[in-house]
């Protein structure tokens, strides 16, 4: 009796183990690819979207849309994150555009002068995707409004993570837009 509980204890150890090692916080299966994310998707997933997620989700996976726009203020201090943000979305927006429509579209990177600028080019065949920093914001979320999407990061500290706020909202748009939906 007393090996047969210990065999069931080192079967669920086991087990445990290997699942543990099998689930990585960074990284997500969609259409047959594992994407590698540069947050921790569980932290992402709790960042806020507003108004929804499904509201975000039908402006960029639109069969109207013909390209995407991903717009920032350039700023010394903040260019090396934008940089690393447009190419996290641009590269797996691919990957899911290519996955629900088949084809592959235009991704534009945008150096404008204000948030403003932004949203006058914004339109249902060019949404834009705003990143805005730290100098600009003091809350990390996403913001949906008409046509114009904003990606807030309120800090880039990294402290005992290696990633920033501004990482966990551009990985909440792409993880709402890797949601699978039924119809």
């Amino acid at each position: 009796m007393k090996k047969l509980i210990l065999l069931i204890f080192l079967i669920a150890f086991i087990s445990g183990c290997i699942e543990n090692k099998l689930y990585n916080p960074y990284q997500r299966e969609f259409a047959g690819v594992t994407l590698n994310f540069r947050a921790n998707l569980d932290e992402a997933e709790k960042t806020p979207v507003y108004p929804n997620e499904t509201i975000l989700r039908n402006i960029i996976l639109n069969e109207n849309v013909e390209e995407i726009g991903i717009a920032y203020i350039p700023n010394e201090n903040e260019n090396s994150y934008y940089l690393a943000a447009s190419f996290e979305l641009a590269y797996k927006i691919t990957v899911i555009n290519k996955h629900y429509f088949n084809i592959v579209k235009p991704i534009d990177s945008i150096p404008v002068n204000s948030s403003l600028e932004a949203l006058s080019m914004s339109s249902n065949q060019k949404p834009i995707i705003m990143l805005i920093g730290p100098s600009k914001t003091n809350s990390t979320m996403v913001n949906v409004v008409g046509y114009f999407i904003t990606a807030q990061g309120k800090s880039f500290e990294e402290d005992d993570r290696k990633y920033n706020d501004l990482d966990l909202a551009v990985d909440k748009i792409l993880l709402v837009l890797m949601k699978q939906v039924s119809i």
